[in-house]
């Protein structure tokens, strides 16, 4: 299983959030492999931070100093790995584990809930830069599907009709009989 596979199904399941991939955090020191805001004042703006880990090594690497951008910026922590490569044991306190098992994640231990800090423009700014590798506006994303999904329809039902039509006709000629080959062999 590659860190891409993870970050692809991450992204898949953020389906109503704003999120962020890669974002560079802290004056550039930082950086979260995934980022999600779910943009509504009833939900809090939560924030949450994933790192993706595939090797036992990487996550050994890992500290608090190097999380700490995305510790920063988000209500919840969790690292996100194939399964049983890391134990609910060897977490940090602040930190949740997710594992994907190629099909669906399955919560090991929940993130637990944490105070994150106000934006500030260094962190809006990182955001902005990293606006090529985000979705800003899942509204507007699906109401474009609907829209090419429904022209789609559309034009195999008008391309259906018309080959239906051009068959009908092609038939019909091939029934009706050969005047030219039958006034020749009357003469």
């Amino acid at each position: 299983m590659t860190a891409a596979e993870i970050l692809n199904a991450l992204i898949a399941s953020s389906d109503d959030l704003i999120w962020a991939k890669e974002l560079t955090l802290l004056s550039g020191g930082r950086r979260v492999d995934f980022w999600t805001l779910a943009p509504a004042t009833s939900k809090g703006y939560r924030a949450m931070a994933y790192e993706i880990k595939i090797s036992r090594g990487d996550f050994k690497r890992d500290s608090n100093e190097k999380q700490s951008g995305a510790l920063s910026y988000s209500d919840r922590f969790w690292y996100v790995t194939p399964p049983g490569l890391i134990t609910k044991a060897e977490l940090p306190e602040y930190a949740g584990l997710q594992e994907w098992n190629g099909k669906r994640f399955v919560v090991i231990r929940k993130a637990p809930p944490r105070l994150k800090r106000e934006p500030d423009w260094e962190f809006i700014v990182s955001i902005l830069r990293n606006s090529g590798d985000c979705r800003r506006d899942i509204g507007l994303l699906k109401s474009q599907l609907a829209f090419y999904e429904s022209r789609d329809r559309q034009q195999r039902t008008q391309s259906k009709f018309r080959n239906d039509m051009m068959m009908e006709r092609w038939i019909s000629r091939a029934r009706k009989p050969n005047i030219v080959g039958a006034s020749n062999a009357d003469q």
